[in-house]
């Protein structure tokens, strides 16, 4: 067989076996891990413990969540990219940037609508329009998950 022949040749490739993949099985962990650490904020005594596993709980939601959507952009074979590359995914983007703005101004109670917004716009950018943008993907996500994080503490644990 000829150099030329051992090019053309297409390499054969494994037969794809059944099952998650290892992104989804990495992120179905972090979640459950992070369901615990969540129920271990109401089994502890109230106090600084509490916080910190209600804390690290939702950012092992955060780091799965992440991690799922990577999952699902790189299984229908697109790469990620920097800059947005949907109008959904640039109005997700520029909601996260108005409400950090102003989470700490006198309107704060408009960033964790912002927060939302943009969390929904990521979402629909993703799932609808084939949005790849790593900062799409990761940012709206921090601030739906620290907005929900923050609603669910305040019904849940409340203060003291």
């Amino acid at each position: 067989m000829s150099t030329v022949e051992r090019r053309h040749q297409a390499p054969k490739q494994a037969p794809r076996q059944p099952g998650l993949r290892t992104e989804t099985r990495a992120a179905i962990g972090l979640g459950i891990a992070g369901f615990l650490v969540a129920g271990a904020t109401f089994v502890t005594p109230k106090g600084d413990v509490a916080g910190a596993c209600w804390t690290v709980s939702f950012t092992l939601f955060f780091v799965a969540l992440v991690m799922a959507v990577v999952g699902i952009v790189h299984a229908r074979g697109d790469r990620l990219s920097a800059l947005p590359t949907s109008a959904a995914g640039w109005v997700a983007l520029l909601c996260f940037v108005a409400g950090a703005a102003l989470l700490f101004g006198p309107f704060a109670e408009f960033s964790l609508a912002l927060a939302l917004v943009s969390a929904a716009a990521a979402v629909l950018g993703v799932g609808a329009l084939r949005e790849r943008s790593l900062a799409v993907i990761a940012l709206p996500l921090l601030g739906g998950t620290f907005v929900l994080a923050f609603l669910l503490g305040e019904l849940l644990i409340g203060h003291e």
